[in-house]
């Protein structure tokens, strides 16, 4: 009798949580290497419009009113169509359009901001033969920056030549491998001075996995490190290392299946200020629709989390 009692609750609760989370169980993000735009935040299925809204809340009833804040439009293939900025009261704060060829290379991106009066028009020349892609930036009607773009056999950028206002800079990259094959150190150099402009380095765990990567420039390293249960992310740790040479602890980040935070502790000066908590609702695709945000104010000694807004997305698919 005791093991029916035990399988009617354990059924019970594989109930309770489809309810709650109604998809697919075996999704898995995509962490790197992103095949278009709508992997890269992160979106499951073929999203089609995702409308962005935020509720900031102005008492302890969650009184406020939803703002529209971002809409984005992708392509049947992923790509990012068209974005949409607004600012806190939900006016329009800047319009980008992007076009692309029949191969779903950019060609175009255009950008205004009629709150800054600037227009800015991208048009992007892919020549697959030499390997080369030329950017040519326009603000105002006049051309502002060109910069060409040289690849390798991998289409890894081997380098760079920008032209801005008459001044021409030319940056080439250097890459090292590990014994497997994986990306542990890039430089991008100067080839005048023959310094670095910035420096990459990458390591891994036993099963592969990212879990220490630097950004480091002339002044400033940036430092990303991962932990991994069962082959996805479940916290990544950020920090800063600036003149005083000293590594300072800026962030610690807390993820769930699906790489949605659920934790995010701020540090100031390496001391804990505050912590965010989030609490999700998510569609059949896996993507959330609804994130409530708390906060508790370590700074302030406060012992418990108060809501301080949610957010929620208008997700539409194309099929």
């Amino acid at each position: 009798m005791h093991k029916i009692y035990i399988s009617i609750l354990l059924i019970f609760l594989a109930f309770s949580c489809d309810k709650k989370r109604n998809y697919p169980t075996d999704l898995k993000p995509t962490y790197s290497n992103f095949e278009n735009d709508r992997e890269q935040r992160n979106l499951f299925g073929k999203v089609k419009q995702v409308e962005w809204y935020k509720t900031v809340y102005q008492n302890d009833k969650k009184d406020g009113k939803r703002i529209l804040n971002l809409k984005e439009k992708f392509t049947k293939f992923g790509s990012l169509k068209e974005n949409s900025n607004y600012d806190n009261s939900g006016e329009l704060i800047q319009n980008d359009v992007y076009e692309y060829d029949e191969n779903d290379f950019l060609q175009k991106m255009v950008s205004t901001n009629k709150r800054a009066q600037i227009s800015y028009v991208m048009s992007v020349y892919h020549d697959t033969m030499n390997k080369t892609s030329t950017r040519k930036v326009v603000v105002n009607d006049s051309l502002n920056q060109e910069i060409t773009i040289f690849y390798n056999d991998k289409d890894f950028v081997i380098k760079q030549i920008a032209i801005e206002q008459n001044d021409t800079t030319i940056a080439k990259h250097e890459y090292e491998f590990n014994d497997v094959d994986k990306l542990v150190l890039e430089r991008q150099i100067d080839i005048e001075s023959n310094k670095p402009i910035v420096t990459n380095e990458y390591s891994y765990d036993k099963n592969g996995n990212l879990n220490h990567y630097s950004y480091k420039t002339e002044w400033t390293e940036l430092i990303t490190e991962t932990v991994w249960e069962n082959q996805r992310i479940s916290k990544q740790t950020e920090y800063t290392i600036t003149a005083d040479l000293k590594k300072h602890l800026d962030q610690i980040t807390e993820f769930d299946r699906l790489y949605n935070q659920t934790n995010t502790k701020i540090y100031e000066n390496s001391e804990l200020n505050r912590e965010l908590k989030y609490e999700y609702e998510f569609d059949e695709k896996g993507n959330w629709t609804k994130r409530e945000v708390s906060m508790k104010e370590h700074f302030a000694n406060s012992n418990e989390f108060t809501p301080i807004y949610s957010e929620t997305r208008e997700i539409k698919y194309w099929e």
